[in-house]
């Protein structure tokens, strides 16, 4: 009696620790986005700021 189990809904959310990936993934690309176009343009703070081995010294 297959029908009569519940079957898996597809429609279903993700698993509450697999939803912060994509945020994640997506912030490091906005922060190299940023840290090529202070680069391209020659805008010091902003290189200042995003300056990761600065912050890890």
């Amino acid at each position: 009696m297959a029908e009569d189990r519940p079957q898996p809904d597809a429609d279903a959310p993700e698993t509450a620790g697999s939803t912060w990936l994509p945020w994640l993934a997506w912030g490091w690309v906005a922060l190299l986005m940023l840290a090529a176009v202070a680069e391209l343009t020659g805008w010091a703070d902003l290189r200042l700021a995003l300056d990761f081995q600065r912050h890890f010294r």
